[in-house]
C-alpha cells in the first residue's frame, strides 16, 4: 500500500461523522492496520506496554482492551506475561483480525460510548488507546469504564491534544476525581503519536493512569 493511501484511511477516520461510518472505514483498513500503523511510527502501544508493567500485575484478574482494534498491543501485553485478556471493539472485522493473534480470551463487538454489557467492577483494569478521541467515544464513555472496572483497579488510557481540553475530557478528568470516583497516579508528557504521518503530524498523544477508589461511590453513600 502507498503512502498516500495511508494518509487516506487516517483522513477518513479522523472525519468519519458517526460510528456507522467509522465502523465501515475501520473493517475496510482492518486487514492493513498493523502494517499502516507500523509504517506510521505509532508509538501509543510501546509507551502504553511500559505503564501497564508499571500499575498493573500480570496475575491481578482480567484486563480489557476497550478498543482493542487488531490486537496490536494485546499482542504485546501477552508477551511480558499478561494472559487473562479481553477485547471489545465497535469493528467486527479488526476483531476478526485480533482474533487471529490468539492471545484474547475473550473478544466482542462493543463501542465506547454506549451501555457495556459486563457487571460492575469486572475487570482488573480496563485500558484503552486511540479511542477517546473524536468522533470515536466521548468523555462519558469513562463513566462505563470506571462502572465495570473493580475497587482499587486501573484505568490507563490515551487523550490526543485535539481532544483534551476542545472536547472536554479535562473537565471530565477533574469531575470524576472531585467525585471520588478516582484519583489520577501518574501521566506522560504529551507526544507525537504518528510521527511517520504528513497529514496527521501534529497529533500528539499522552497517556494517563488512574486508580478507582477502594469504596464505589454507592457503598459510600450509604
Amino acid at each position: 500500500m502507498s503512502s498516500d493511501d495511508r494518509e487516506a484511511f487516517l483522513r477518513q477516520v479522523y472525519g468519519a461523522q458517526n460510528g456507522e461510518e467509522l465502523t465501515s472505514i475501520y473493517d475496510d483498513w482492518a486487514t492493513r492496520y498493523d502494517s499502516d500503523l507500523t509504517a506510521f511510527g505509532y508509538r501509543n502501544p510501546a509507551v502504553a506496554a511500559g505503564l501497564i508493567g508499571r500499575h498493573i500485575d500480570a496475575d491481578s484478574g482480567t484486563l480489557l482492551d476497550a478498543g482493542c482494534g487488531t490486537g496490536l498491543l494485546g499482542e504485546i501485553l501477552s508477551y511480558m506475561g499478561y494472559l487473562d485478556l479481553a477485547g471489545i471493539d465497535l469493528s467486527q472485522g479488526m476483531l476478526d483480525q485480533a482474533a487471529v493473534k490468539s492471545v484474547y480470551t475473550n473478544l466482542k463487538q462493543m463501542a465506547l460510548g454506549t451501555e457495556l454489557a459486563f457487571e460492575d467492577g469486572r475487570f482488573a483494569a480496563v485500558v484503552s488507546f486511540g479511542v477517546l478521541t473524536a468522533g470515536h467515544a466521548p468523555p462519558q464513555s469513562l463513566d462505563e469504564m470506571i462502572r465495570i472496572t473493580k475497587p482499587g483497579g486501573h484505568l490507563i488510557f490515551s487523550l490526543s491534544n485535539l481532544v483534551y481540553e476542545p472536547l472536554g475530557f479535562k473537565d471530565k478528568l477533574a469531575s470524576l476525581a472531585a467525585q471520588g470516583r478516582w484519583r489520577e497516579i501518574e501521566r506522560t508528557p504529551f507526544f507525537p503519536v504518528l510521527p511517520g504521518s504528513v497529514s496527521e503530524a501534529t497529533v500528539e498523544s499522552c497517556i494517563f493512569v488512574f486508580q478507582t477508589e477502594q469504596i464505589p461511590l454507592h457503598v459510600r453513600e450509604q
